[in-house]
């Protein structure tokens, strides 16, 4: 912890300690904190992360190196309520109480480990003040360890059931429409760009006709399943409907979003999957994607823009990349 952090104390703390408790506490709040189970994060006025605990590190994978200097709306952590609507880029708890001072419950939230697994937590946020400058906490810990492991299963599939897709095991076009709209609110509200990629797989109405909608289940999965090892922590990934898949990404422009594209294109082509009449079928993509604009009205307008531009891909013949610049 930083020199700064040292003064670290919570209001009322003068009250219930002796003047030779507050110097220890001082002296070793960094160990006090690190020897907490539950994770705690500190991140200035502008949400830039400044501490990561021990226990930040156990529950979410991420070591302090990998996230001090980011800033909490990085969306690093995922954050979502129950209905999937991420809290990061939304209604953020520790946002609000940075803005006005009063502590924020919240007892049902996802976050997305380090290895991709979704893990119920509660959290609770804090406004410090320290030398002058103002300050928000974070602590947070697993919901299973306080309200069992039968009530976080429970939570655990409504909000699966609510943004997942049963095929694939990927978000939803129900999520993907929530997080799009509030990329897109992020986008307006600190200039943060993101790009949209429109993926679609060509000719797959004849893997259904030869082969049956069982076999053409099979082959939506192993395409979700290439794309998803080859998509990015930080980028979104969902099955739009049918055989369309979307990604949201965060990304400075034309360039780092070709990269997610071409990625996507050239994964699924280097792939064959293997039918289970043991025919082996090369599976192909049209690609569309676009950045986000100054002069865009709405997240639903940047998607419209890949899709047509997946759709310039595929009249093109398809397995192709179309970047709508």
């Amino acid at each position: 912890m930083s020199a700064g952090a040292a003064n670290f104390r919570e209001p009322g703390l003068d009250r219930r300690t002796s003047a030779w408790g507050r110097r220890a506490f001082d002296r070793f709040l960094a160990d006090l904190i690190d020897a907490i189970p539950e994770g705690i994060y500190v991140t200035n006025d502008r949400r830039e992360i400044v501490y990561w605990s021990e226990g930040a590190e156990h529950i979410t994978g991420y070591a302090a190196a990998d996230v001090v200097g980011s800033h909490c709306y990085d969306d690093i952590l995922v954050h979502e309520d129950v209905y999937g609507h991420k809290l990061c880029t939304g209604s953020c708890p520790l946002e609000e109480c940075l803005a006005d001072g009063r502590p924020r419950n919240v007892n049902e939230v996802f976050l997305k480990r380090e290895d991709g697994e979704r893990l119920a937590v509660y959290v609770k946020t804090r406004r410090f003040t320290i030398d002058g400058a103002t300050y928000g906490v974070e602590v947070f810990g697993e919901l299973e360890a306080v309200a069992g492991r039968e009530v976080t299963r429970l939570i655990q599939k409504l909000s699966d059931t609510a943004v997942t897709d049963p095929l694939t095991g990927l978000f939803n076009r129900r999520y993907i429409d929530i997080a799009l709209e509030q990329q897109f609110s992020l986008y307006r509200r600190i200039g943060q760009r993101f790009g949209v990629t429109h993926i679609d797989i060509d000719e797959f109405k004849p893997v259904n006709d030869a082969f049956g909608h069982e076999t053409g289940d099979q082959a939506l999965r192993f395409v979700a399943t290439v794309l998803s090892d080859g998509t990015r922590k930080m980028d979104l990934l969902a099955r739009y409907g049918g055989d369309e898949f979307v990604v949201i990404s965060a990304v400075g422009g034309d360039d780092d979003l070709r990269h997610v594209g071409e990625r996507a294109l050239h994964a699924v082509r280097s792939s064959r999957f293997v039918t289970p009449t043991e025919e082996t079928l090369g599976l192909t993509l049209s690609v569309g994607a676009t950045m986000v604009k100054p002069d865009d009205e709405s997240g639903a307008v940047v998607l419209a823009r890949a899709d047509g531009a997946m759709y310039e891909a595929k009249h093109a013949g398809g397995d192709s990349f179309v970047l709508q610049s």
